[in-house]
């Protein structure tokens, strides 16, 4: 309320912890409060497939390192909201079509809340930017099995998003948590193992 600027959250975890939920009811909450809220989603911002690729596909390190345009989301979201008149950019690629996009830029209220989820948005290129950062835990059997869940249609059933968890994007945040130590530089820390009973640490 005392900001002149728009303020900018991420929610931070490990896949299947739960981050959309909670930024989608984190949003919802606060526009029904009169606070003025979007949920910017990383997922506009990936690389076509070529980039994410070219690794391979099971590469934890290509995930991690080229999953994401990072320095794009940097100046069309985090910095562009930031100025005077405040504007975003809501996406730059289609994931389904892998067609890169030319949206223009939207408006911002001065008062408006910016609230993203990914997985990797306290790396350094993203991390001086937020003006609050949330950090979920989930145990990883657990995120495991609601990522899972979500993925197993557009990864080939049950058993290849399970493998594809486990090589690629489950092995790719454990290099974030030795590289990052994400939860260290959480404002906030929630326990998220029970979506309707989320447990605040810290």
């Amino acid at each position: 309320m005392q900001s002149s600027k728009p303020l900018r959250i991420a929610i931070n975890g490990m896949e299947g912890t739960g981050k959309t939920v909670l930024a989608s009811r984190l949003t919802s909450y606060l526009n029904a409060q009169n606070a003025a809220s979007i949920h910017v989603s990383i997922d506009g911002y990936h690389h076509d497939r070529e980039r994410r690729y070219r690794h391979g596909r099971d590469s934890a390190r290509g995930y991690y390192d080229d999953a994401y345009d990072e320095e794009a989301f940097v100046r069309s979201v985090l910095l562009s909201s930031q100025l005077d008149p405040p504007v975003y950019t809501a996406a730059i690629h289609d994931l389904d079509s892998d067609q890169y996009l030319d949206l223009p830029a939207t408006p911002l209220r001065s008062d408006s809340i910016l609230i993203t989820d990914g997985s990797y948005l306290f790396k350094p290129v993203y991390a001086p930017h937020w003006d609050l950062k949330i950090y979920l835990k989930a145990d990883p059997p657990i995120a495991m099995k609601r990522g899972v869940c979500r993925d197993s249609d557009a990864l080939g059933g049950e058993a290849n998003a399970r493998e594809r968890y486990l090589r690629r994007y489950h092995a790719a945040f454990a290099i974030y948590q030795r590289e990052v130590n994400p939860e260290v530089l959480a404002d906030i820390v929630i326990d998220y193992n029970d979506f309707e009973n989320p447990l605040l640490l810290k």
